[in-house]
């Protein structure tokens, strides 16, 4: 007894690959987290499924029992969501516990997701990456995923609603004080609309506010701290070459601009490699 795990395409039909579309017609029963959206991509590919149930957010342990009972008549089953490879972000992992502990074979196929779309495409970095799920709404849950976000180092990605962007967005750049934030936001992957800004998070701010069309389907919002640690080497090398030829504040002025570092941080690590130095 098989159950599959299958991706399907995050906005473009044609993006289903030929073995997902291979297993699925070969199924005695798929699970589906929307039923009329699932039908969509299975009609447009002519694929016919006598069996289909749903599983999604509020879906219990009856639910999970039900789908165990569908062996009884059926050898291959499967799951896909409606968008994207299922079990990311979403409940399903409970169902495949289920399933492994009745010794049924589980079975994932590979293709497509918003996160590796995204993230190859971002022009961060992508040897090192976490995936933080979608942002909290509250502010101290907020404060504690971009302090998670700074400490690593690498690419983050978490997703956020049209409703909130620019909220989230706004919260982060009072956060990232020191500009050492890389962001890219990603929508309508694979589709007509597809759309990447890129920058850091004011320039990425400003073009939300001067395009509103922007502020529909649901982002990936990609954020990487990768240049921090050099952009400190770069500010404590300029002050060791400069700090004889001006006085410190003068000095916190003239590194300002050119690192993009707010000129009064500038100023408390100078005085303190300047004490440092004594």
């Amino acid at each position: 007894m098989n159950f599959y795990i299958i991706p399907t395409p995050i906005g473009n039909l044609d993006d289903l690959t030929l073995r997902a579309k291979k297993i699925l017609e070969s199924l005695d029963f798929l699970i589906v987290e929307n039923r009329k959206v699932s039908q969509k991509l299975l009609t447009s590919h002519n694929i016919h499924i006598k069996k289909i149930a749903v599983y999604n957010d509020n879906s219990t342990e009856k639910d999970r029992k039900k789908i165990i009972s569908f062996y009884k008549s059926s050898k291959n089953g499967g799951i896909i969501s409606d968008a994207g490879t299922p079990l990311i972000s979403d409940p399903g992992y409970k169902l495949i516990r289920k399933l492994i502990s009745k010794d049924i074979n589980i079975i994932s196929l590979p293709g497509a997701n918003s996160i590796t779309t995204s993230l190859v495409a971002s022009g961060l970095p992508t040897n090192k990456f976490q995936f933080l799920g979608f942002a909290p709404r509250q502010k101290e849950a907020q404060e504690k995923l971009f302090t998670a976000i700074k400490k690593f180092k690498g690419t983050s990605i978490f997703f956020e609603s049209p409703l909130r962007v620019a909220k989230i967005l706004s919260r982060l750049e009072m956060f990232d004080e020191k500009h050492q934030l890389d962001v890219c936001l990603a929508k309508e992957l694979t589709k007509v609309n597809e759309t990447f800004i890129r920058g850091n998070v004011q320039q990425v701010q400003n073009e939300i506010k001067k395009n509103c069309s922007i502020q529909k389907g649901e982002f990936v919002i990609l954020v990487s701290t990768h240049n921090c640690e050099s952009e400190e080497n770069n500010v404590e090398e300029l002050y060791l070459n400069l700090k004889g030829y001006l006085p410190l504040k003068d000095l916190s002025v003239v590194i300002s601009k050119i690192s993009g570092v707010k000129k009064n941080l500038l100023y408390k690590k100078f005085l303190q490699l300047s004490k440092k130095s004594r």
